[in-house]
């Protein structure tokens, strides 16, 4: 794991930031919010924290043996558990609890960083309850989330929770200045949907190409409104092909949603907030002849079929069903 040197050099979500370091964490904390703005290294960073041996105004030193150990991942006192394949699984959990009730190795406590804790099985949630609920007075226990509503009720009440926030594109944009990013770096910060983690591994010509053929499907739809016409784009060998793939598909909402909240923002007068700023003309054109209605329910559309494809219906479906449903809204 590569992280950033101390918490001041963190990005975003500053306030949350500031009351973590100059406060005490708690035993047991989930940390939640979207992929990519900066949880898990918060937490890796307040554990180096509370282990580093010569703290400076609240921040880690980034020199000491303790620092050094657990900024390259190798500090024996501070664990991070990631999931096994496709789940975090009750051995890992077992293994956890057995090991947090000994003392520290050689820090002054003990953390467990799980991260997308939302991947617990059933039974590695439920075996993981009583070590939340009396952690040994050295062990911390913080669970990174994107989806906190699907951590078990028992367990979100055992934790004190922080909600991390999206990033601004200023933000973004000027990390990605700072580390000589090259390139549209505001149009890369609005495509990431406020996630650094996203702006910094983004392939920009991919998304655009994506984006180009989604702006396509979508511009016909709000034209003729046939799902006929959808259906057989979808045939198309080559897309249909692409549609079959979960992941593929939950960017191709994505890039939809994003286009269809800049027509409603132009719609609503608000410019500025606009994602797809190099098609503005193009969005605006099409703003003119589309009813704020049709835009609201294209919305309610997209969201359903983001729930449904989360839910693991099939993606192919996920993405002809939209078109259907947002039909008959309309």
């Amino acid at each position: 794991m590569k992280l950033e040197l101390n918490l001041s050099g963190l990005v975003g979500n500053r306030r949350l930031i500031e009351i973590l370091r100059q406060g005490s964490m708690p035993q047991s904390a989930v940390f939640a919010g979207p992929d990519g703005v900066g949880k898990k290294t918060a937490a890796l960073l307040l554990a180096t924290l509370a282990n580093c041996h010569s703290p400076r105004d609240r921040d880690l030193c980034g020199s000491c043996p303790a620092c050094i150990k657990a900024l390259s991942g190798n500090h024996p006192d501070i664990s991070l558990v990631e999931p096994d394949g496709a789940y975090l699984k009750i051995e890992q959990m077992r293994t956890l609890s057995r090991e947090a009730m000994y003392r520290p190795f050689e820090g002054n406590f003990k953390f467990f960083i799980l991260d997308k804790a939302e991947k617990m099985t059933p039974e590695a949630a439920n075996s993981l309850l009583k070590i939340l609920e009396e952690p040994p007075s050295t062990t911390h226990l913080a669970l990174i989330t994107s989806a906190p509503e699907q951590l078990l009720p028992t367990i979100r009440s055992r934790c004190q929770i922080f909600h991390f926030h999206p990033l601004s594109c200023n933000e973004i944009a000027d990390y990605l200045r700072r580390n000589h990013f090259e390139g549209d770096l505001e149009l890369r910060a609005g495509l990431s949907r406020g996630s650094l983690g996203t702006a910094i591994g983004l392939d920009l010509d991919q998304l655009l190409a994506d984006r180009e053929q989604m702006w396509r499907i979508l511009k016909e739809w709000l034209q003729v409104k046939k799902f006929t016409r959808i259906f057989q784009a979808c045939e198309d060998r080559d897309l249909k092909g692409l549609l079959k793939q979960r992941e593929t598909v939950r960017k191709y909402l994505e890039q939809l949603e994003n286009l269809v909240y800049d027509l409603y923002f132009i719609l609503t007068e608000m410019p500025d907030r606009v994602i797809n700023r190099d098609i503005r003309d193009d969005l605006i054109g099409v703003a003119a002849d589309t009813g704020l209605d049709q835009v609201r329910d294209l919305l309610e559309s997209l969201a359903e079929a983001k729930r449904d494809l989360s839910a693991n219906v099939n993606p192919l479906i996920c993405f002809e069903t939209l078109w259907l449903d947002a039909g008959k809204i309309g």
